[in-house]
């Protein structure tokens, strides 16, 4: 429904991405060279995945006031509203990621590392669902959530390493990467899918318990919060 009506259809869904590849690779190879090699892998892989997390939570904390007619149908899954509000942005994802296959490709090949890529979209998808469901809860009642959600996803754009490396972090702010998980999921993706190595095993486990946490702990809001949305739609 999203691309229905417009001309040019799916291409939308890449065009984001694309026109802030080109600029990125531009600035930081021309411009301002950061040195990263296959620069453009390196910022596309984690572009379209910051892309998806943002406009994600973003999409779960408006969805129950944005589809708040789903919410008063009889029988329908309250939970299924952020939920589908997500999966929907992930076919963005879906849509880029041909377009990152053939930029690993023309590089250095496609590693057999990248099976572990569906482990990583699962824990996005708990992270992402996960926030969504408190943030969603949150926007109900007061609706200036989904405004800082929005400042939040603006500020973590530059926070979290999607066009430049980790260790470019001087030492003292590194602990902001340590807690960030989406710093940790880009890490992450980088290793399978460029570096073709797995994840260090002790960081990647505390991510993957950190991403279960928090969507058990905004799926257990969400349920105990969702009857009493109506009072306030």
């Amino acid at each position: 429904l999203r691309y229905r009506q417009a001309l040019l259809g799916w291409i939308w869904a890449i065009a984001n991405p694309l026109a802030r590849l080109i600029v990125l690779s531009f600035l930081f190879t021309r411009v301002v060279p950061l040195g990263i090699e296959n620069y453009a892998v390196f910022v596309f892989t984690g572009l379209i995945a910051w892309q998806w997390f943002s406009s994600g939570l973003m999409s779960a904390t408006t969805s129950a006031v944005d589809r708040r007619e789903l919410l008063f149908r009889p029988g329908m899954p309250r939970v299924a509203v952020p939920v589908v509000s997500v999966l929907t942005d992930g076919l963005d994802y879906l849509a880029a990621f041909p377009l990152l296959i053939l930029f690993l490709l023309l590089s250095n090949g496609i590693p057999l590392t990248a099976l572990v890529l569906p482990v990583l979209l699962l824990l996005q998808v708990l992270l992402t669902l996960g926030l969504g469901f408190i943030f969603c809860s949150a926007n109900v009642h007061f609706r200036d959530v989904h405004l800082l959600v929005n400042v939040a996803t603006l500020l973590g754009w530059y926070l979290t390493p999607v066009f430049y490396e980790p260790r470019a972090v001087p030492e003292s702010f590194r602990w902001m990467l340590a807690v960030n998980p989406m710093a940790q999921l880009l890490s992450a993706y980088r290793a399978v899918l460029i570096e073709g190595r797995l994840p260090s095993a002790g960081p990647f486990l505390l991510l993957a318990l950190a991403c279960i946490a928090l969507f058990a702990i905004g799926l257990s809001i969400y349920r105990r919060t969702s009857p009493l949305f109506v009072d306030e739609l």
